[in-house]
């Protein structure tokens, strides 16, 4: 019985269809209902006592009726017979007369007494009787017959007046023997009003405090569930869900709560598959960033000694090889920084897709010969919608893998109009990726393993960018591919109508060095830094300020009264002030809106978001000299153009920095 009161009875109410404030409602309205139920049970007990006490009265009253008849009888009876016995005239018709009142007075004593109306009956038939036979009796004695009288009363007033007190006797009898059995009824149905009312009483408060109980652990306990699951979510345990049988706004969050159990059991799956990419990844990126700096310092050392000039120009280009594969795996970086940051921002033109993938084929049929594989582009009169950049460079990286993957065989490009969008196809006949690992591809810090194909290079995000720069520009990418058999991966891109050739051709600007003769201030607080930026600068025929701080950038440019032409600066630097505030207090310091970029070691998201947020451009360490060129001379020549056009910004948009 406990059981089903703690637990079945709970879980059905819980089952209930029905919201929480319905439950309630309803529980208090059952407790109304009992309270009225009591009420009810309680005013049908007093009607039943004052029932019982009006009967009881009513018998009273009829005791005292027939007692009363009782004593008027006998004292009539007394009375006749006394005036027989005087016999004179005047008591005898005082008597006589006396009789007859009696008559009214019996009239109305039947109202009262009409349960025995028989008895009644049967006395007023022998009190007419008698009547008559005193009548005559009277009468006898009048006329001087008194024997004769006497005898008549003998004969018959005698026998009629002890039948009439037999008859008196056994109606008080009845009246006080249904008085005692009324005493005895009012006491038991007393009782059974005590029995009813308690039963009631305690009945009711019984079913408020189950209905109560069943109500608040019907609450309580997916409570208590969900607080339990809570704590063991904060430990880290995603692998138990709640058990909530309310149909009700607890059992809405319970099923909520499973389900963001089951979406934080998944992250947090992804996030540990994540981590050991990670693990992957810092293994093989630090054997692949190794493996250039070793061979970086064995050139520099055999550069030392070497004096052969064919030699020492071949160790040289071997250093600058070492420096190049060093630098692709941190743009590598830099490019998931970006997109995860972002901080690119597409510049959608319309072109014809055949001038990309010209630019493609000339990029890797060297490539392709050297492996000894065919490499064919189908060509395409298609425009398209999209970013030139940004789809040169995703088709860069599925094309580098396609030769890269492939052994024998080839690689074939082409294009498929599919409705308003054309598909770019890159087709090989390479190793292949099993079906189970179609997702994971696209995922960062994921190379393909098995024998031999850790030699291939390259540190598993070239994809991993290919699906970001997709998901920017709203192209779709599909793969589908078979180990030993090959791959295809497709990007679709919005179809767009060929566009009109331009009339003219605006004249290009003269091929002037725009950094010749600039004067340029380059603040870093690494002495090595400064000393190298220092020297290249100067190399491309600029007047260079190296500084550790921005005060100490001012203190040297005071004694020139020129103007900077462009700012260099460190994003962090060791005096406690950043490289934004540093260019900021420059240029108020000269009143004018000087071009500048940062450089920066660190590739974190957040850095690309606040240099966007200050209108600067960044550059991450190391930067190549070519990156640092390309910068250098577009900055001067928008300054240029700035200074002749007034109002224009010297800020311009971090979209496609040139690396």
């Amino acid at each position: 019985m406990m059981g089903w009161l703690t637990d079945w009875l709970p879980r059905i109410v819980a089952r209930a269809p029905a919201t929480i404030r319905t439950k309630l409602l309803a529980a208090f309205l059952s407790i109304v209902v009992l309270l009225i139920t009591v009420g009810a049970v309680g005013l049908e007990v007093l009607t039943r006592v004052e029932r019982h006490a009006e009967e009881m009265v009513t018998l009273q009253r009829k005791i005292a009726a027939y007692r009363q008849l009782q004593h008027d009888t006998t004292a009539q009876l007394y009375s006749v017979t006394s005036a027989l016995l005087i016999q004179e005239e005047a008591s005898l018709a005082a008597a006589l007369r006396q009789l007859n009142q009696f008559g009214y007075d019996f009239d109305r004593l039947q109202f009262v007494a009409k349960d025995e109306v028989g008895l009644l009956a049967e006395l007023r038939s022998e009190y007419d009787q008698f009547i008559g036979v005193v009548a005559k009796v009277v009468e006898l004695i009048q006329e001087g017959k008194v024997a004769e009288g006497r005898a008549l009363q003998a004969a018959q007033a005698g026998p009629l007046a002890d039948r009439m007190e037999r008859l008196t006797n056994q109606l008080v009898n009845r009246a006080e023997a249904d008085m005692v059995a009324s005493i005895e009824a009012n006491q038991g149905a007393h009782l059974t009003s005590l029995f009813m009312i308690a039963g009631f009483g305690a009945g009711s408060i019984l079913l408020a405090l189950v209905l109560g109980y069943a109500i608040s652990l019907s609450l309580i306990r997916p409570v208590e569930q969900m607080e339990a699951r809570f704590n063991e979510l904060a430990s880290g345990d995603f692998s138990r869900q709640i058990d909530v049988p309310n149909r009700d706004e607890l059992g809405s969050l319970a099923a909520n709560l499973n389900r963001m159990i089951d979406e934080l059991g998944r992250l947090y799956r992804q996030l540990e598959a994540a981590n050991l990419a990670k693990s992957r990844f810092l293994a093989a990126a630090s054997h692949d960033l190794r493996q250039p700096l070793h061979a970086l310092n064995l050139f520099v050392a055999q550069l030392r000694t070497e004096t052969d000039p064919t030699e020492r120009a071949r160790i040289a280009a071997q250093i600058d090889a070492s420096v190049t594969a060093m630098n692709d795996l941190f743009n590598a970086l830099l490019d998931i920084s970006k997109l995860d940051a972002g901080a690119l921002a597409p510049n959608l033109t319309r072109f014809p897709i055949v001038d990309l993938l010209k630019q493609i084929e000339a990029t890797f049929a060297r490539a392709a010969g050297d492996k000894g594989l065919r490499l064919r582009f189908a060509r395409s009169d298609a425009w398209v919608e999209s970013d030139f950049i940004l789809l040169q460079r995703i088709l860069l990286n599925l094309v580098s893998n396609a030769v890269r993957y492939t052994d024998r065989g080839g690689v074939v490009v082409g294009c498929r109009r599919r409705g308003a969008r054309l598909r770019i196809e890159i087709w090989d006949s390479g190793i292949g990726i099993p079906k189970d690992q179609w997702e994971n591809v696209f995922g960062e810090f994921y190379r393909l393993s098995g024998p031999g194909q850790e030699r291939r290079g390259g540190l598993g995000l070239g994809l991993a960018i290919v699906e970001r720069l997709c998901r920017l520009l709203d192209h779709r990418v599909e793969l589908r591919s078979a180990p030993g058999k090959g791959s295809c991966l497709a990007i679709e891109a919005p179809l767009v109508a060929p566009q009109p050739a331009a009339e003219h051709v605006p004249a290009p600007e003269a091929t002037t060095d725009p950094a010749s003769g600039k004067l340029i201030v380059v603040i870093d607080d690494d002495a090595l830094v400064l000393d190298s930026m220092r020297g290249v600068l100067r190399s491309w025929g600029c007047f260079v300020v190296a500084a550790e701080s921005g005060p100490a950038a001012l203190a040297t440019l005071n004694g020139d009264e020129r103007r900077p032409d462009l700012i260099i600066s460190d994003y962090r630097l060791s005096d406690g002030h950043g490289g934004i505030a540093t260019v900021e207090k420059l240029r108020q310091a000269f009143g004018a809106p000087i071009p500048a970029f940062l450089i920066t070691g660190d590739t974190a998201p957040e850095r690309l978001r606040e240099a966007g947020a200050s209108g600067l451009r960044l550059l991450h360490k190391p930067v190549a000299p070519m990156a640092l060129r390309a910068m250098l001379n577009q900055l001067l020549r928008e300054g240029r153009s700035a200074a002749r056009s007034p109002g224009a910004s010297a800020a311009a948009s971090p979209a496609h920095q040139p690396q």
